[in-house]
């Protein structure tokens, strides 16, 4: 099975080290586009979200046996791969694919069971496809693990529990005692997340402030309950808020050291960066007052699943693996079935033509009515070739069809 990923996470790097590696949608659209020059290659997917950066290859030629996927991520991102080596996990074949269908449902989340994975690979899988990058067997395989994590989160893993990013934001808060209750609270960022975190602050009793950068008021979703400010007066407003949290996709810090000690009077502040790269700058710590948190801070956090559940859910993911498996074994014999049912087709046709001619119909009625022969014909050939999949052991099966194409090359 010619598919590999090589992937930094939360697991074995550090934030410094993930946000080296992260990439935006522009980045990730280069990065795609660049991988269709690449030899060997057939198709690629990458999925770039807070904790992880995983890029996913596959091929059909031997060629594609030569080639490092965690290589190819580096020079993509600029990076020395001897230098940061130790920090990426790198997988093939059926290991890759087990991976990537714990993943979808949550499973290998630093917020165990998140709600928000699914739809990051789905995006992911939309991204390489708009791109022409993914191929049949990765678009496949992708659209198969979506499929499975919809059923373990609708029938077993964490049902009626919120598992996104902002919730974890608010248990992180309540665990560290940083009461929101009356606090005014800025949101920087009106992303998904960020709007996500402005609802939990309000659920909490915050008075929730959100920035918007004018030329993008008309089309903001502002959550229930928050108030607008203007971006570019952030710093206006850092004195007189008690908690922060940024969460953009800027390239550029939204809150640097610099710009905000003269802004700050030493009171207590609590400033979260839900930003991978990370909106504030690090140096923001030692500043007086100032309690910074991070995406790391999360792994403070205990996210265990229930050991049944995760059985459950492991046991549905299983019946999707098989049946990729079998998928991506399959599809080789898909043009032989083909063929067959074509060549069964044409011959049917061909053997009725005469009949046809003695019914005394006309000459575009029999042409139509040959086409509807040999395309009925087809149909019911693939139809029993693939049925007899279901009867019969594969190797049994594969037999099987190999004689059937030979039978059919000795009616052409």
């Amino acid at each position: 099975m010619r598919i590999k990923m090589a992937g930094i996470d939360y697991r074995k790097a550090p934030l410094q080290v993930r946000e080296l590696f992260s990439m935006t949608a522009s980045a990730a659209e280069r990065a795609l586009k660049n991988s269709r020059e690449i030899e060997g290659m057939t198709g690629c997917v990458i999925i770039s979200t807070c904790n992880r950066t995983e890029y996913w290859i596959s091929g059909e030629e031997e060629s594609f046996d030569s080639l490092n996927p965690a290589e190819l991520l580096a020079q993509e991102k600029g990076q020395a791969l001897d230098t940061y080596e130790p920090y990426f996990s790198v997988r093939e074949g059926m290991e890759a694919v087990h991976y990537l269908m714990e993943l979808s449902c949550g499973l290998r989340s630093q917020i165990f069971g998140d709600d928000q994975i699914i739809t990051q690979v789905k995006h992911a899988l939309d991204a390489a496809r708009e791109q022409a990058a993914v191929d049949s067997v990765l678009e496949t395989l992708f659209r198969t693990a979506v499929t499975g994590a919809k059923k373990v989160k609708t029938e077993v893993l964490l049902t009626n529990v919120d598992r996104s990013v902002a919730a974890a934001m608010a248990l992180l808060l309540q665990k560290e005692q940083i009461p929101i209750q009356g606090k005014r609270c800025m949101v920087i960022g009106n992303g998904e997340i960020g709007r996500l975190a402005a609802a939990e602050l309000v659920k909490a009793g915050g008075e929730v402030f959100m920035t918007l950068r004018q030329y993008k008021t008309r089309e903001a979703i502002i959550p229930a309950g928050c108030h607008v400010i203007d971006y570019h007066a952030r710093y206006e407003h850092l004195a007189r808020m008690d908690v922060v949290v940024s969460a953009t996709v800027s390239p550029h810090y939204t809150l640097t050291k610099e710009r905000a000690e003269v802004c700050l009077d030493g009171t207590e502040k609590v400033l979260v960066d839900l930003a991978i790269p990370r909106d504030m700058e690090p140096e923001l710590a030692a500043l007086p007052g100032i309690k910074l948190y991070d995406m790391d801070s999360f792994s403070r956090l205990k996210y265990e699943g229930d050991s049944r559940q995760i059985a459950v859910a492991d046991e549905i993911l299983s019946k999707y693996e098989l049946e990729y498996e079998q998928w991506y074994e399959f599809r080789e014999f898909v043009p032989v079935v083909k063929g067959i049912s074509k060549t069964a087709g044409e011959d049917a046709s061909a053997r009725l033509r005469k009949e046809l001619k003695r019914l005394g119909l006309t000459l575009e009625v029999r042409e139509e009515l040959e086409r509807a022969i040999e395309k009925s014909v087809s149909k019911v050939v693939a139809k029993l070739c693939y049925g007899l999949r279901e009867e019969l052991e594969q190797d049994a099966w594969k037999l099987c069809l190999d004689g059937l194409r030979r039978s059919a090359e000795n009616l052409e």
